[in-house]
């Protein structure tokens, strides 16, 4: 069988199968896949006309189209925009029953989006009680307790437990970044560090991760290693130059 990729609105992968295996449908999935390397890549534009693409195969079964509608969502929103973000994510949770695990995370999708993150919540909560391993939920709760969506929700001991067990059940690029970035707000240099060396290393070309990762020893005391990274950044990027130069004064 042929396997679907799909993220949640924070980014995360979420593996399921599908349940047709036409040639037809085989290859709106192929389409749907390429979509997710470059979204990976992030080559958002190049992934919206791949997830475009595959959206218009006749022979998609409802789940299926469940399942590119949200790719499609998480791309509008990576191109911040955000009412096709919001459109994608409807049509989305209709191609699932109502109250159904799926459903309820596409349409706590679009009411994050529309900034009900009390309504999303609830959803959410209902959502993990259903699947409670199963990784989107558990990364889109993660970011919810980290204070993404909303300051009145931070708790990051409670977001760590939703973050492990998103990571532990799929590590994947944006997962893991999330995971990172939560110990260095809770101020667990060691284990932001040791996270982000594996993104760089998987993805060296991901200008924000050498940022976070110079940051990080900064704190950690590894004053050379931290302006190394920063020279990079600037020498790639000289945008991030005010950005570094008011972490060091504050920092």
């Amino acid at each position: 069988m042929k396997k679907l990729i799909i993220y949640c609105l924070s980014g995360l992968l979420l593996f399921f199968v599908s349940c047709v295996e036409t040639p037809t449908e085989d290859n709106a999935i192929d389409v749907n896949e390429k979509g997710i390397e470059l979204i990976n890549s992030g080559k958002y534009e190049e992934a919206l006309q791949a997830f475009l693409k595959a959206i218009k195969n006749p022979a998609l079964t409802k789940k299926s189209k469940g399942t590119i509608y949200r790719n499609i969502a998480i791309t509008y929103n990576q191109l911040e925009k955000t009412d096709s973000a919001i459109h994608f994510s409807t049509l989305a949770a209709k191609c699932y029953r109502k109250n159904s695990f799926d459903y309820l995370v596409n349409a706590a999708d679009v009411d994050l989006l529309r900034g009900k993150t009390d309504i999303a919540l609830a959803k959410l909560l209902r959502a993990v009680d259903l699947e409670p391993d199963e990784m989107s939920v558990n990364n889109t709760l993660g970011l919810i307790y980290m204070g993404e969506y909303d300051d009145a929700h931070t708790d990051l001991e409670k977001a760590l437990q939703y973050n492990l067990k998103a990571f532990e059940t799929n590590g994947g690029r944006i997962i893991e970044e999330v995971l990172a970035r939560n110990y260095y707000n809770m101020e667990n240099y060691k284990e932001a560090e040791l996270h982000y060396e594996h993104l760089l290393q998987n993805y060296p070309d991901m200008v924000s991760y050498s940022l976070n990762m110079g940051m990080t020893k900064h704190k950690l005391k590894k004053k050379k290693e931290a302006d190394k990274l920063f020279d990079d950044v600037i020498a790639k990027d000289s945008s991030y130059q005010e950005t570094i130069d008011v972490f060091k004064e504050n920092n």
